[in-house]
């Protein structure tokens, strides 16, 4: 990534990044919906689909880890660490999940009931994620905000 890239722009370019990945998962979840609705399981292919998504999760876990949403706040206010949860740690977490759940899918003998079965095991893992990502966003937004009204009380 650039290093000239500013803070607003680092902060948009990763908020973009939440937008493609919610847009993943809903499609995702459309075509798995689909298939259930046709009765037409096809657990080898969602487990490839699945795949793809956790590498574009992956790479946006690893833009967030290697320069950090809060690197241009911590350097103004090294005290607000203390506020930021482990994100590192609940990156590790979800992708072991997802993970674990393609192995699933890609064995010969589908160790799920049904296709409805396997749809709510990642609908879990989803939302799990979905409320990983927003409270990311919102720790980033108060830091955003803090760190602005502070340039301005100056």
């Amino acid at each position: 990534m650039n290093e000239k890239m500013n803070s607003h722009e680092h902060l948009q370019f990763l908020l973009d990044e939440h937008a493609e990945i919610h847009s993943h998962m809903k499609e995702l979840n459309d075509w798995w919906v689909q298939l259930y609705e046709k009765g037409l399981p096809k657990f080898g292919e969602m487990g490839t689909r699945v795949e793809g998504f956790r590498d574009l999760l992956a790479k946006h876990f690893d833009d967030e880890e290697q320069e950090g949403y809060f690197k241009p706040i911590f350097d103004e206010s090294p005290g607000f660490c203390i506020m930021v949860p482990d994100f590192k740690k609940q990156h590790a977490e979800i992708l072991c999940r997802i993970d674990d759940f393609t192995t699933r899918l890609k064995e010969t003998e589908s160790p799920f009931q049904s296709w409805n079965e396997a749809l709510q095991k990642f609908e879990e893992i989803l939302a799990d994620l979905r409320e990983h990502e927003d409270q990311e966003i919102k720790m980033v937004q108060e830091a955003f905000n803090q760190s602005a009204s502070k340039k301005t009380e100056i």
